[in-house]
């Protein structure tokens, strides 16, 4: 009976090195949770949540199986084979109802020498709102049983010097025991990246001695951890404590790590690793590794414990893990953009625009408003937090073949430049936005051209140097060999960023006198002229504007000249319905008594009428002030007057 103990307690204890119980240690479930130090209570993401924290399983949104083989503490020195294994599966309820789950474990020391099972079945459901979060609450009930099989010491048993020819008191005795017990678990996600986790296993510390007269009580475990989670990694830290067998507490803290790398890249690899330290002495290293292929994932785990009371070559694991059900889940959304990013490289995008259709309202809707925020940052240079709402976009909307195309680009800029803080002061960094701006846009030729006049208001910056020379490689296109900048040419580029800040904070009139004193130095600058139609329009100068944009598209490229008819086009359209509007306001108007003739006011009157539609408002104001003067009853004169007045505040 020494020898069966001291085997067992051996073997288990290197297993988890931080505990000394023989029975139903903590050995994980399957591989990839191993892999990151067990730290997954605040993850449970898969089916092996029934195993670290069932509340996870209410998220769970397509039927799940996971099977498990485990290599424990190879390298025993008394060739002791310790093998764990593990199969589950979990099937979600229609109608949000939640997810029910069962699983079997096992553990085995050299096949029948000893052996530990696990028979349970679990319920979790989610979605409740909680504060700024949703949580999901869930359990599993669960029937543990030990047992040994047949030994020799059974009839003859071992006093550690010699054999006595006599029973083993234990051994000749019932060799099996089974107990129920329990699990618990919630997991509230918040933040929309952030998740906590805890849970309670072994809440009923059930006694499983073989011995009747002994005491084995499984300590109950608890844990705690925190996840931060995006569409291609998992941060989290995890706290464990449970009761040791001194009747102190033992503490446990890991900390681990998870990437997953595209197909688009290497293949569909995940990577992952942990870190666990604890009291007596507890020091784990564990590393894992995935493929993962549609619906199958494969998983290995390896771990090594640093304070294991014996020496070993460590524990490996090998898991499937095998999802159905449709592919419209949001985890497939992931999968299905990286497969049109890798068809994008490719050059092969025939069936995207198929795809892309059949949107419900909502998700139309959700997919536009990502869309307006993603634009919204990409206008002020912060390309890392635009890319991931187009990504955002992407998960409803993976099919969309212009969104592809834009997050492509989008994404290589952000894989180089994340933001541009200062792009509203500095010229270089004005210059260089505009040309990345272009660059999204699909305007290779301009993007060269403005990152190149940046580069020349800044020959020593070694990051715009470095991206240029990946912008030349990205476009097919070279740099021109630009002279170097003048003081005149950096003053000129100091007041077009201070204009571009202006127009996008609503300072028109500031924008309008930066711009003209870009064109007092350089009459042919596209930018000042661009910048100059705009504010113009914005003050509702109209006649102002489209001269600027005319005269801007005079001296434009070919490929931009298509953006400026769309402008022009609708700025004539305008004037054209206010010069409708002045004419139907004339003909309704009527004659008034005044010491100017009926003929003289309703000149004056037709020349305010003139000046508003023309954008002048100024002018429009002095000639309806005009007609009013000498008719105060000119009725359509003061309605004219009231609706300048509007316009110009």
């Amino acid at each position: 009976m020494k020898r069966l103990r001291t085997a067992i307690l051996a073997a288990l204890a290197a297993t988890a090195a931080h505990t000394a119980h023989a029975a139903f240690e903590e050995l994980g479930a399957g591989a990839r949770a191993p892999g990151m130090g067990d730290a997954f209570v605040a993850l449970a993401d898969d089916v092996y949540a029934i195993h670290y924290n069932p509340a996870g399983l209410g998220l769970l949104t397509r039927p799940e199986m996971g099977a498990s083989y485990t290599k424990l503490v190879t390298g025993l020195t008394d060739n002791s084979n310790v093998s764990h294994m593990f199969l589950g599966y979990a099937h979600p309820l229609p109608k949000a109802r939640g997810t029910v789950a069962t699983q079997w474990e096992q553990l085995s020391l050299n096949s029948s020498l000893y052996s530990e099972q696990q028979f349970g079945l679990g319920y979790a459901r989610g979605g409740w709102g909680l504060g700024p979060g949703r949580l999901a609450a869930g359990g599993s009930l669960k029937y543990l049983r030990r047992g040994f099989g047949s030994f020799p010491e059974a009839a003859n048993s071992y006093n550690g010097i010699a054999t006595t020819g006599r029973p083993d008191p234990v051994l000749s005795g019932r060799n099996s025991v089974g107990k129920p017990d329990a699990d618990l678990g919630l997991l509230y996600h918040f933040r929309r990246r952030y998740s906590l986790g805890m849970a309670v296993r072994h809440a009923l510390q059930p006694n499983m001695s073989i011995n009747p007269s002994d005491n084995d009580k499984i300590p109950m475990i608890v844990t705690l951890g925190l996840n931060h989670a995006n569409v291609l990694s998992n941060l989290g830290v995890q706290y464990e404590t449970l009761r040791a067998p001194t009747g102190a507490r033992d503490h446990a803290i890991t900390f681990a790590a998870e990437r997953w790398i595209p197909r688009v890249l290497l293949g569909d690899f995940g990577l992952r690793g942990a870190l666990g330290l604890g009291t007596r002495d507890r020091r784990q290293f564990t590393m894992g590794l995935s493929y993962r292929a549609g619906r199958l994932t494969v998983d290995y785990g390896f771990a090594l414990w640093a304070s294991a009371p014996v020496s070993t070559s460590g524990s490996h694991r090998l898991a499937l893990s095998l999802r159905f059900g449709s592919l419209s889940e949001p985890d497939e959304s992931v999968v299905m953009l990286l497969e049109a990013m890798q068809r994008i490289k490719k050059g092969n995008l025939p069936e995207l625009t198929v795809t892309a259709m059949g949107l419900t309202a909502e998700q139309k809707a959700q997919v536009d408003e990502y869309v307006a925020i993603a634009k919204s940052l990409q206008a002020e240079a912060k390309y890392q937090a635009a890319l991931e709402r187009l990504g955002q976009a992407l998960g409803v909307s993976p099919g969309d073949t212009a969104l592809l195309k834009s997050y492509a680009r989008l994404n290589w800029v952000a894989q180089q430049v994340k933001g541009l803080p200062s792009y509203k002061t500095d010229p270089v960094q004005a210059a260089w936005h505009q040309g990345i701006l272009a660059y999204i846009s699909a305007d290779d030729e301009g993007a060269i051209k403005k990152t190149s006049e940046a580069f020349a208001l800044d020959r020593e910056n070694k990051g715009l140097d470095g991206f240029l020379a990946q912008l030349e490689l990205a476009t097919g296109l070279h740099r021109p060999d630009l002279p170097a900048v003048s003081p005149k040419r950096m003053r000129i580029e100091q007041n077009l960023a201070q204009a571009n800040a202006a127009l996008e904070d609503g300072r028109y009139d500031e924008a309008i006198s930066l711009s003209r004193q870009v064109l007092a130095e350089d009459s042919d600058n596209v930018a000042a002229l661009e910048n100059l139609g705009t504010a113009y329009f914005a003050i509702g100068d109209y006649s102002g504007s489209l001269d600027a944009w005319e005269r801007a598209y005079a001296l434009e490229r070919p490929a931009r000249r298509a953006a400026l008819e769309g402008h022009m086009k609708q700025l004539r359209a305008l004037l054209a319905r206010k010069r409708a509007e002045a004419a139907a306001s004339e003909a309704a108007k009527a004659p008034a008594a005044s010491d100017l003739s009926p003929r003289e006011i309703r000149k004056l009157y037709n020349e305010g009428i003139d000046y508003y539609a023309s954008g002048q408002l100024q002018r429009a104001r002095e000639s309806f002030e005009r007609v009013l003067k000498a008719d105060p009853n000119y009725t359509p004169a003061r309605k004219a007057l009231r609706r300048v007045m509007e316009e110009m505040r």
